[in-house]
């Protein structure tokens, strides 16, 4: 799904093609620089009331006010009520863990991956299932009008379709979708950024609020090990205000993952615990529960 910010990025660059118009041209009339409008256009950049009104002006044409409601929303979003408790029991838990040492990587190559398209989860259907589509369509509708989750997730980078899929049932739980630190969180493994091999600015998760405890969900991680940087599928941070946990969780498809003494080898590098998730249960009932169950209990167990 596009969001609100994306639609009418396509929407003021076919009203300034139809002008015949150049961005500088256009930029010029309305008095802001080149530059800001080309990242209006590409959809990266919120735009203000103001700049719409001189947009419309310019184009003569009235744009929808439901298309672009939110849109110049800026700043740190606010933590709803259940984010707001996860925070605080996570918070408990990592007192006096602030100073870990920083990790310093060589760059490296990232391994392939789905990067994603104007809109990165159309397609889900044709790769998966029907039943993955109606999955996709009812995050949409329950996602509807959160601008702010829609840039998050149109953000976020997958090596295949499947992950994709788990992460749009994890969305379906109705948790925020935040850029979190996950070092400051708890998290026991060395981090680094998966394109640069730099250190890490923030990673996108869902901080998910239980009866028992709190989980951040991070699809996509980069690892230094001593083996090399391995790229998670999903790490997890849990706590309960008293202890903390990082766990991960893999999808695996027949194909790709055939060699189980590798993925037993990977597991024993990262060194944390390690659910594997056949691909082809992405679809049954309960999964994410059995996930956070078992990661519960490696909590329990710590």
């Amino acid at each position: 799904m596009l969001s609100s910010q994306q639609k009418l990025a396509k929407r003021l660059i076919k009203l300034r093609v139809a002008k015949r118009m150049s961005q500088y041209e256009v930029a010029r009339l309305a008095g802001f620089c080149q530059p800001y409008l080309a990242q209006v256009e590409k959809g990266i950049r919120p735009i203000s009331a103001r700049a719409l009104e001189l947009l419309e002006a310019i184009y003569e044409n009235r744009l929808s006010r439901q298309l672009w409601k939110g849109v110049g929303r800026r700043g740190r979003p606010a933590f709803v009520g259940l984010t707001r408790q996860a925070m605080r029991e996570f918070g408990g838990a990592i007192r006096g863990v602030w100073d870990e040492a920083e990790v310093v990587a060589p760059r490296h190559t990232q391994a392939h991956q789905v990067r994603r398209s104007s809109d990165p989860l159309w397609p889900m259907a044709l790769h998966l299932s029907l039943q993955a589509r109606e999955e996709v369509e009812l995050l949409e509708k329950l996602r509807v009008e959160d601008e702010l989750f829609w840039r998050q997730f149109n953000s976020l980078r997958f090596d295949s379709w499947s992950e994709k899929r788990l992460l749009v049932r994890v969305g379906l739980l109705g948790g925020q979708l935040l850029g979190v630190r996950l070092g400051r969180l708890g998290c026991t493994l060395r981090l680094v950024d998966g394109v640069t091999g730099g250190k890490p600015r923030i990673h996108r998760g869902f901080v998910l609020k239980g009866e028992k405890a709190s989980v951040v969900w991070c699809p996509q991680v980069a690892v230094k090990t001593e083996a090399g940087v391995l790229c998670v599928d999903n790490l997890l941070v849990v706590s309960d205000g008293k202890r903390r946990v990082t766990v991960a969780v893999e999808v695996d498809g027949g194909p790709y993952h055939g060699d189980h003494e590798r993925e037993g080898w990977r597991d024993r590098v990262l060194g944390i615990p390690v659910l594997h998730v056949d691909a082809g249960d992405l679809g049954k009932r309960g999964l994410i529960t059995r996930i956070l169950r078992w990661a519960h209990s490696q909590l329990t167990a710590a």
